[in-house]
């Protein structure tokens, strides 16, 4: 790896250092690579690999097909808000049903067990509560037939249930709408075990939140409860509530709450948005409708976290366009034109918006903020996993001078790490058989040292394919959770680290020719150097991208450790000399050590320099060799400095330090692999340097945080040494958290150039991203370099064991 990753944890008199990661290489060498198979198939030798091609082509088809397919959402259908359209009299004839339909549905699709809901998922409070709004509407019509009794029997079964589910997982408004529920029952005269405790207790709760129900801003403005009306039937005035419908005449899209809304107004506008859902759904309606913006965000964070996004960039660039024409300055909801917004579509939004380059506000989760709180509606007190989450995750694209985010994140970052200690990842909102490991990880690779590889064999191992939300009663999306996208997820894995293993094996075997293996003072980390870039640039395209960067990795760790902790300063300077002339004739001048460095050099650059040739059409070997000689001089003057006991001051150490760490040698050169023309001039330009900068010195000050004491120990300066001999009355802690201040608020100058920088092409801003996100991984597992053993399972995993 590059200096910024080597230079700490010097391993020249340590063999146990060297041996150590001989044995760790040998051990990852051993693990026996299974054939690359999709989950269903049978290993059938070569045939498996043509099989496995066609089903990729077939589902990579079949997602492209989702995204044309996309209008205002695709939700399962809802039993409870059915029934409650079922229940609409007809605007002509009182006697009879509007929707006669929906009525049919009810009775077609209950349960062997009496009840409704979904077969698959089993959540006490919502099949209750389906069942008894069924009832309801069939009593409404006097449909007392078989269904009828057995939904009664159900319920007498049943009910007590409900007591002994987790609290979490209740319903939304499930306080308000199902004691409502229960006395329209009554009424009804339908007969249930009211009588039972949890009912009577249920009543109790239902009168305490009516009582703290603002009813004069329920009647003028636009709050969640729009969503649950039907549950505020008897006190609410309809005809003020009409004020707060929707454009497309809804209250806040819920099918239900319209249905009771046109029951008691016979409002035209509530009459056209539920025959709207219907001819989609035909018979039956979902719990919420549309969900156009929530569907479109989910299935590109799903496909983005599964690492299949590459093959879908238009049809993504698409989707973002169309989240962007509808973000505003209060967010976004799940669906355009909402006049009530959410914390987890707002936060989901900025994060692919920020993430994409887009200009978005954060001044947008203002709104959310009470205090020092934050939650998941404006005005209100709930908090939840899944949005909170997303908001954590949000909160990290940061930049400079963005306290908002500043603030969401220390606070989700401390909700999130206390739920974990009450073994509490359960979701108000999701059944999800992921949102536990996706907290989990986010807590311990936070963005900007999460490498994409890592996170994405995670998410695959995790993702729920039939995970379900929850509304006033629960629903699947199948845009958002299916086995297509999983399926093509584990194959593209396996078959990427294919690729990657055959790249690792020319790089062992170049690293033996080159004869660096011989080099016993120098650190041997061949693994090391080419993991960092197979977890960030994994695409198969990028073949000589991820070559490069491993091959100069490994020559600027050996060439560090030659300057640091080999050569005399004569012999260094003739080294140093050896490089400013670029002069094979002089070779015999050099040790043997250095020859074998020098030789590796100089052929790989050539190498270099005629694989791009191909790529660019032009030579770049000059400008490469510039890099070098820029860089051998300032370790150069490093040593010189330990040898002299020249104790620089910080400015002169920083200027120096930045060029030392030996990062242009390692991103330029890869950067002419990566598909697109580039000139050297680019690499000079202010655009181009205001990433650079931040990143070499991010890069420099990690480096001397982790590593000072024993470089100090060896005679070397550091920016914490330099700190601390110019302030003598500070303690290392003190000089440690200034520098890491410093890098903080470098990070987020980082991010923003990244991410916003339109002058440098974005495929060279990710790289620069991606750098930034290796570093703080290789620090965060140990000293940077012979972290190795550190990093051991993600290595394994990633370059080695494909996905079963």
């Amino acid at each position: 790896m590059c200096a910024s990753l080597t230079e700490h944890g010097r391993a020249a008199t340590q063999p146990s250092a060297l041996s150590g990661n001989i044995a760790i290489a040998s051990a990852l060498h051993t693990i026996q690579r299974r054939p690359v198979l999709t989950p269903q198939q049978p290993n059938q030798g070569t045939e498996v690999h043509i099989d496995a091609n066609q089903l990729t082509q077939q589902w990579i088809k079949e997602i492209k097909d989702k995204f044309t397919s996309l209008d205002l959402g695709h939700i399962t259908v809802s039993a409870y808000d059915t029934a409650w359209v079922a229940m609409v009299p007809s605007l002509h004839d009182p006697n009879s049903p509007q929707f006669p339909q929906c009525l049919d549905w009810i009775i077609q699709n209950q349960l062997s067990d009496g009840s409704w809901g979904d077969e698959d998922v089993f959540l006490a409070y919502e099949r209750v509560c389906n069942t008894i709004a069924c009832l309801v509407a069939l009593k409404t019509w006097d449909r007392e037939n078989n269904t009828f009794l057995k939904g009664i029997e159900y319920i007498c079964k049943n009910l007590e249930r409900i007591q002994y589910e987790a609290i979490e997982y209740m319903p939304t408004a499930f306080e308000i709408i199902f004691p409502g529920l229960l006395e329209d029952a009554k009424l009804l005269g339908i007969d249930l075990p009211y009588d039972l405790p949890i009912v009577h207790n249920l009543a109790i709760e239902r009168q305490k939140k009516l009582q703290r129900i603002p009813m004069e801003i329920l009647h003028s403005q636009p709050t969640t409860l729009l969503h649950s009306l039907e549950g505020l039937h008897r006190v609410v005035n309809w005809e003020r509530m009409l004020k707060l419908q929707a454009k497309n005449g809804s209250f806040l899209f819920s099918p239900a709450s319209t249905a009771c809304a046109l029951r008691y107004t016979k409002d035209t506008r509530c009459l056209d948005y539920l025959n709207f859902v219907l001819q989609k759904y035909k018979d039956a309606v979902p719990s919420v409708y549309p969900v156009d913006l929530f569907e479109r965000m989910w299935m590109v964070d799903r496909l983005e976290r599964l690492g299949i996004s590459r093959h879908f960039h238009e049809e993504i660039h698409n989707v973002l366009q169309y989240v962007y024409r509808n973000w505003t300055k209060d967010g976004l909801a799940w669906a355009k034109e909402s006049n009530v917004f959410d914390v987890d579509d707002t936060a989901m939004g900025f994060l692919l918006l920020r993430n994409h380059g887009f200009i978005v506000s954060p001044d947008v989760f203002k709104q959310f903020r009470s205090g020092n709180e934050f939650f998941c509606f404006k005005g209100q007190t709930s908090q939840a996993i899944t949005g909170l989450h997303n908001l954590h995750r949000a909160s990290q694209l940061l930049f400079p001078n963005e306290n908002i985010l500043e603030n969401s994140y220390n606070f989700t970052r401390s909700f999130l790490v206390e739920k974990q200690k009450e073994e509490n990842l359960h979701d108000k909102w999701v059944i999800s058989k992921s949102i536990k490991a996706e907290v989990e990880y986010s807590l311990s690779h936070p963005w900007i040292q999460s490498l994409p590889r890592i996170e994405t064999r995670n998410f695959i191992e995790n993702y729920g394919v039939k995970d379900a939300w929850i509304a006033k009663s629960l629903y699947k999306m199948k845009f958002i959770n299916n086995e297509t996208y999983v399926n093509l997820a584990k194959v593209d894995y396996n078959y990427c680290q294919f690729l990657l293993q055959k790249e690792m094996a020319h790089i062992l075997k170049w690293n033996e020719k080159c004869g660096f293996d011989k080099l016993i003072f120098a650190r041997q980390n061949p693994i090391g150097c080419f993991f960092s870039i197979a977890a960030t640039l994994f695409e198969p395209e990028y073949m000589h991208a991820r070559i490069t960067w491993a091959k100069m990795s490994i020559l600027i760790t050996l060439i560090d450790d030659l300057y640091d902790v080999h050569g005399s300063l004569h012999d260094l300077a003739k080294f140093t000399s050896m490089i400013e002339r670029w002069d094979l004739e002089s070779i015999d001048l050099l040790s043997k050590d250095m020859k074998i460095i020098f030789l590796g050099l100089h052929n790989t650059i050539n190498s270099i320099k005629n694989e791009a040739l191909n790529h660019q059409g032009h030579d770049f070997s000059f400008y490469i060799k510039k890099l070098m000689r820029k860089v051998v001089h300032s370790m150069h003057k490093e040593a010189k400095w330990r040898h002299l006991n020249h104790f620089p001051d910080i400015e002169e150490y920083m200027d120096n330090a930045k060029v030392s760490i030996a990062l242009e040698t390692i991103i330029q050169p890869t950067s002419l692999f990566l598909g697109e023309n580039v000139l050297e001039e680019e690499f000079e330009t202010d655009a181009y340097l205001s990433m650079m900068c931040p990143l070499s010195t991010i890069s420099r000050i990690n480096n001397d945080i982790q590593g000072y004491k024993r470089e100090k120990s060896q005679g070397k300066v550091s920016c914490v040494s330099i700190f601390l001999k110019e302030n003598p009355s500070s303690s290392d802690l003190e000089a440690i958290n200034h520098f890491k201040h410093i890098r903080d608020q470098l990070t987020k100058v980082l991010v923003k150039e990244c991410l916003t920088n339109s002058s440098v092409s974005r495929k060279k801003r990710m790289l620069h991203l991606n750098f930034a996100k290796i570093i703080n991984y290789f620090y965060s597992k140990g000293d940077g370099h012979t972290s190795i053993k550190y990093m051991y399972e993600d290595v394994k995993k990633t370059m080695y064991m494909p996905i079963p």
